[in-house]
């Protein structure tokens, strides 16, 4: 009787808390869904602004409905499609890039910013700039005490100057481009110190949006530039109406967008559920879009086969485990080799992914237009036997650090490093894991105290040129930074990655990034474990879905098919 007493306590407790969240839980307005459709996401890394998100994360695709970039990629290809440019020069020599700007394209008039002109070269100019670390346009802040009597005030807007832009500093831009000017209101000349065929590729990547200069200066004179990343202005298809932290943005359509009109009003972006959650709502018939689901319920989705489709494409993105290059005896080129024997990548691609990834047998992967096709299987593949026999007499004890983050490149990190402890125990290695956060790496990085053998971490990139997929993480320039984990400096790999940059033959360059992959399948940095395809799921009626190998999709493409009236 007294445990019955108990039980009905629990139950009504438990009860009373959830009905208190349901409570609590903001609830999107049915007046928006009714011409409207929701998306569902997850709230980690969201920004306002790619930009300043950490390079390699995963990025939610609000800000491509919101800016417009001066070029996009091609169907996957490397061929460039004008956006905010018209078309583009490059000199002779090809240090000099001359862009010619689109006309009649107009800024976001919102709740608080109205603008007073067109986008022009200054925005370009303006936007380039700031990612480089140069403030030009932007007037300093007078610091006359009579003005400003609290320092708070300065050292505010000071900071506000001083994002940083993570992406940008792992490709070191601002050691490609010399300078950005305007030479009329609707022509862009950027001056490079060296040739390099990357460069446009950049401009078209997610992360090169472009700003308002108008809107900056205003934020700027109010010494609240911070401003400018967390209430955004674009020139894109939608723009933002409110936004509750961590539950939801809503969109609504830019009536004077410049090209076709998007057919859907209202974009409500959920960012309240993890991937499990995603897709009960989904079923709950409470998001149109759910991406990122949870890939081993995806057969729970068999009874509702009318209901649904799902949608995938390659990613361009790499899990891998990095060696520490700063640990001498991770310097031994066949221990590494034998670490990699001992590692089963098939059964990760099973137990970890549900088979929506593939095993990594080159670094770039197959969606990039420099990928080799039919490729042999990779040189260090596994081999129990092989590994065992080198490593068993060691007796090596290995620190594995983990950044404990789901990625898209992995969903699961702990339970992957369980895995890979699991099979290097088998060839006799014992490995100690250390699940850290990026934050707490970063700092380590920074003090030169990080104590790891290896890491298990990965790649996304922002376009399809391998330069901005292996250079980040693999050349000397980035030694002791959060993207070059192995802390690898190679001279071979070096020449062949600044090769590829110096012509704009793309077979060419596609034959030096290729040497550089080999280069680095045979002294393996790192060892290259899965290529993950990007998945959603959405509701049948909804059409006119676009995904990219980055994960995101254009909602002014989306429309609703007619339903059939019985």
């Amino acid at each position: 009787m007294f445990t019955r007493k108990i039980l009905v306590f629990v139950l009504a407790a438990l009860l009373s808390m959830l009905m208190n969240q349901a409570i609590a839980a903001p609830k999107i307005p049915e007046i928006l869904t009714r011409n409207g459709l929701i998306y569902c996401t997850h709230a980690g890394g969201f920004s306002f602004n790619p930009q300043t998100a950490d390079a390699g994360t995963s990025m939610n695709v609000v800000t491509e409905q919101i800016y417009n970039k001066l070029f996009e990629i091609k169907n996957n290809s490397a061929v460039l499609e004008p956006v905010l440019a018209q078309s583009y020069q490059i000199s002779e020599d090809g240090k000099t890039i001359t862009i010619y700007l689109r006309k009649g394209v107009k800024f976001h008039h919102t709740d608080w910013f109205t603008p007073t002109r067109d986008f022009n070269a200054d925005d370009v100019v303006f936007s380039l700039n700031r990612v480089l670390g140069h403030n030009m346009a932007l007037p300093t802040l007078d610091t006359n005490p009579t003005t400003y009597k609290n320092p708070q005030y300065q050292v505010f807007h000071e900071q506000a100057k001083k994002v940083r832009f993570p992406y940008f500093e792992s490709i070191k831009l601002n050691e490609k481009i010399e300078s950005v000017k305007a030479v009329n209101p609707y022509q862009v000349q950027i001056t490079l110190f060296e040739p390099d065929a990357s460069i446009l590729s950049h401009l078209a990547s997610q992360y090169a949006i472009i700003f308002s200069q108008e809107y900056a200066l205003q934020l700027n004179a109010d010494d609240n530039l911070v401003q400018l990343d967390i209430l955004p202005v674009g020139t894109g298809p939608y723009q933002v109406k409110n936004y509750f932290r961590n539950q939801y943005v809503r969109l609504v359509k830019n009536e004077d967008y410049w090209k076709k009109e998007a057919k859907i009003e209202n974009i409500i972006i959920d960012l309240s559920t993890d991937k499990t959650g995603r897709l009960v709502k989904f079923l709950n018939g409470e998001c149109h879009i759910a991406s990122y689901p949870e890939v081993s319920q995806l057969g729970l989705l068999k009874k509702y086969n009318e209901r649904y489709y799902i949608k995938s494409t390659e990613g361009m993105n790499l899990s891998y485990l990095a060696f520490n290059f700063e640990k001498p005896q991770i310097r031994d080129v066949d221990l590494r080799r034998a670490i990699s024997q001992a590692i089963d990548r098939n059964r990760i691609i099973s137990a970890i992914y549900h088979n929506t990834a593939t095993v990594a047998n080159n670094i770039i992967p197959n969606i990039s237009w420099a990928a080799t096709i039919n490729t042999p299987d990779f040189a260090y593949d596994y081999n129990l036997d092989k590994a065992r026999k080198y490593l068993q007499e060691k007796k090596l004890t290995l620190n594995m650090w983990v950044l404990n983050e789901e990625q898209v490149y992995n969903p699961s990190p702990i339970k992957m490093a369980e895995l890979i402890k699991s099979d290097l125990a088998e060839a006799g290695v014992k490995v100690k894991i250390r699940a850290v956060t990026r934050t707490y790496l970063i700092q380590q990085l920074r003090n030169r105290s990080e104590d790891y053998d290896m890491i298990l971490t990965g790649w996304l990139a922002g376009n399809l040129d391998p330069d901005s997929f292996m250079r980040p993480i693999l050349s000397c320039g980035t030694v002791n930074d959060i993207t070059n984990l192995s802390n690898w400096c190679y001279a071979p790999f070096e020449h062949a990655m600044n090769k590829a940059l110096s012509t704009s033959n793309l077979r060419a360059r596609a034959n030096a990034y290729n040497i550089a992959q080999e280069l680095i399948l045979a002294e393996v940095p790192i060892i290259p474990l899965a290529n993950v395809k990007r998945v959603l799921v959405a509701g049948a009626r909804v059409q006119g879905i676009e995904m990219t190998p980055f994960g995101s999709i254009n909602f002014a493409t989306l429309s609703y098919r007619k339903e059939n009236k019985k």
